[in-house]
């Protein structure tokens, strides 16, 4: 006779990006949530400008007393698409080539200089999935090809196991994400990747985002997260929303040097920021209509088609 699951905990915050003043006042939170465990579920650096600062505090949870005050049962990490940009970026990945001379990824440069190896070693190595058994409990990471077909209580990716771009959200079709949960079965399938919390009912499982903790996307300047209960015959969300000092945030784009030399995708980053709103896809979109270069004199020409998008969220 198979034993009941105990009720269990789980944090999961994601898109840091860089953002350390947002990271802190989650952290202070979860101090409040009394999580079995945490994932931090990808993109833990790059857009913002603290991303050695973001990866040495992660590094330290993941191996102190203070870590496990948190999350008794520890802090488990997936790759994100910028984790992964961000290391191959480091050994001159060929598939990159033509993102090296782009002014929209200067930032990213400016990030990779920041990071010290070891730490670009690390973030590269993080596994794509992190699964949950029910019975008994256990936790591990997998990479993208794992898993398929075998039923966990919870698989946590970046975007959805089959890739981290994949996010999911209200642009995914119920037949998408029906495809998904028979392919990577599991009672509870968390991602990211979007920027904005969503949730999505499918039989048996539950499919949830857990939006972002230092770019969200959503109108909301603040810090989010996802607290999930999952038990026997309960599993109860809770989508947190931290106030934290965004202004120091703002100014640590410029104290460090990012502004500076970031260039445009610098400034497209921190209005992202600012404004609690996604900008870089959509001037990406809007210039390659509009038949222009993705430069400067594109950018205020963008502003001034869609102020709406840069006024300060309420």
């Amino acid at each position: 006779m198979r034993a009941h699951l105990s009720s269990m905990r789980i944090a999961v915050l994601s898109d840091i990006h860089g953002n350390l003043p947002a990271l802190e006042a989650v952290l202070a939170d979860l101090g409040q949530v009394r999580a079995h465990l945490v994932v931090v579920n990808g993109d833990l650096v790059n857009r913002g400008p603290s991303s050695r600062e973001v990866v040495e505090c992660l590094l330290d949870l993941k191996s102190s007393r203070q870590g496990h005050a948190l999350a008794p049962e520890g802090f488990w990490f997936t790759l994100g698409n910028h984790d992964d940009l961000v290391a191959r970026w480091a050994r001159r990945d060929p598939a990159l080539a033509e993102l090296y001379n782009d002014p929209l990824f200067e930032p990213t440069a400016w990030s990779v200089a920041q990071l010290p190896q070891a730490h670009l070693d690390w973030v590269g190595s993080l596994p794509f999935q992190v699964a949950i058994e029910e019975f008994p409990r256990r936790v591990f990471g997998l990479e993208q090809a794992e898993g398929i077909g075998e039923r966990v209580l919870v698989r946590a990716t970046h975007g959805s196991p089959r890739h981290y771009r994949e996010g999911y959200d209200e642009h995914q079709t119920p037949g998408i994400l029906t495809e998904i949960s028979e392919d990577y079965p599991a009672r509870l399938l968390v991602g990211s990747h979007t920027h904005r919390t969503y949730m999505y009912p499918l039989g048996e499982a539950l499919v949830l985002n857990s939006g972002a903790v230092g770019a969200p996307f959503n109108g909301d300047v603040r810090a989010q997260y996802a607290v999930v209960e999952i038990g026997e015959n309960h599993l109860q969300v809770d989508f947190r929303q931290i106030p934290y000092n965004l202004q120091a945030a703002l100014q640590t784009y410029y104290d460090s040097g990012l502004m500076e030399e970031g260039g445009l995708g610098a400034e497209i980053y921190y209005q992202e920021t600012r404004t609690a709103r996604s900008l870089l896809m959509n001037f990406w979109a809007w210039s390659k209509g509009q038949n222009l270069p993705r430069d400067w004199d594109s950018w205020r020409m963008y502003q001034a088609a869609h102020p709406e998008r840069f006024s300060s969220p309420k």
